[in-house]
């Protein structure tokens, strides 16, 4: 599943690694607008934790530390090549099914995230 923007750019195949520990799965719909500014520059993986933040509307990389300011959450499914500038649209965010926690990127506080989504489950085995 592509990431949009407002940009023409192609980009290579990266990593193709499947965090899916299930055939049922659930994304968001309508899509997620991730705001590149908080990202910033580079490559953000498959498996990154995020946020939708109250108050801008914008998905955002998960923080324990602000759970305050956010209305909904997931996982991301795709990688996003982030310019740091350009927000992005992607329709692969992870809101309800099983993935495997070996093979999510080492994200801050997943321990806080699996307890406000309870309709993702985490799997041990790999």
């Amino acid at each position: 599943m592509p990431v949009y923007s407002g940009k023409i750019t192609t980009t290579a195949f990266k990593s193709g690694k499947n965090i899916l520990a299930s055939e049922h799965v659930q994304f968001i719909e309508g899509g997620a607008t991730l705001d590149a500014s908080d990202f910033g520059a580079g490559l953000v993986e498959v498996g990154t934790l995020i946020a939708r933040d109250s108050s801008s509307g914008l998905w955002v990389e998960f923080d324990s530390t602000d759970v305050a300011n956010y209305d909904a959450f997931g996982i991301l499914n795709v990688d996003w090549e982030c310019d740091g500038t350009t927000d992005s649209v992607v329709g692969e965010v992870i809101v309800r099914g099983s993935v495997y926690e070996d093979k999510l990127p080492a994200n801050a506080g997943l321990d806080d995230f699996k307890e406000l989504v309870p309709m993702i489950r985490f799997v041990k085995h790999v």
